[in-house]
């Protein structure tokens, strides 16, 4: 799969961090040697930028959908389809969402003084990885790990973005329900499929066997009283975890 495990497992580690409040951002970052990092938060859109000192590569974290935030749910549920800045169409919501960031973001890249050949890595999870995706899309981001993604764009989008040469792991935990909205007939996936199987290993299946393997999780959590396992599966903690325990288990 030509899959970086550490870079994996920092991604996730981003994903994850994004969720908490700014002071505990601040503070964690700091600590991996992220000294230069800038937040944005816009109505109900928070995100993060960071580079390590004088280093030539930025990661960009969006914060995923929070059942709380009204618009958050909002976003998600405004599914028609408007034209994308590069090509195709994309989920209207999720572009919304963006664009009240976006320019922030921009600004605070240009003022790195970045030297020719710089890196962009974006990376999120639920609506973080929807609005990563877009965002890799607009700046021909170099790599783009996204957690529990819905689907983002037509075909035409999707074709552009793998025209582009833009380097995509989307991760799909077992039976994440969040990956299969919003409607397959008129949106797809972009990036290589990274599965989870439900012994939490980072399998390479047929559909076939996935089908099955989705089947024994939804027959073991029924076991431990999980009732609704799509949800369940969604959790970025879960993902975190599995990857970060994927990660320790390729350097054994």
């Amino acid at each position: 799969m030509n899959l970086d495990y550490k870079k994996a497992a920092l991604a996730a580690e981003f994903a994850h961090l994004v969720y908490k409040d700014k002071d505990e951002v601040s503070k964690h970052l700091k600590n991996l040697g992220y000294m230069d990092w800038a937040w944005f938060d816009n109505e109900g859109t928070q995100a993060f930028a960071c580079r390590k000192h004088k280093a030539n590569e930025i990661f960009i974290a969006f914060r995923g959908t929070e059942p709380d935030q009204m618009k958050d749910i909002l976003a998600d549920a405004k599914a028609w389809r408007k034209k994308a800045r590069e090509k195709g169409l994309v989920h209207f919501g999720f572009a919304q969402a963006l664009d009240k960031v976006y320019d922030k973001i921009v600004r605070w890249i240009a003022e790195q003084n970045l030297d020719d050949g710089y890196k962009i890595t974006c990376t999120g999870h639920s609506l973080g990885a929807a609005l990563a995706t877009i965002m890799a899309s607009r700046l021909d981001a170099h790599e783009l790990y996204t957690f529990g993604s819905p689907r983002v764009g037509n075909r035409d989008f999707v074709r552009e973005m793998t025209k582009d040469g833009i380097n995509h792991w989307r991760f799909v935990n077992n039976n994440d329900i969040v990956t299969k909205v919003p409607f397959p007939i008129i949106y797809r996936h972009h990036g290589q499929l990274i599965y989870i199987n439900h012994y939490g290993n980072i399998r390479k299946m047929t559909t076939w066997q996935r089908i099955k393997d989705q089947w024994r999780g939804r027959l073991r959590a029924f076991a431990k009283g999980q009732v609704f396992d799509g949800i369940f599966d969604h959790s970025m903690g879960l993902y975190h975890e599995k990857v970060q325990n994927v990660y320790l288990q390729s350097k054994n």
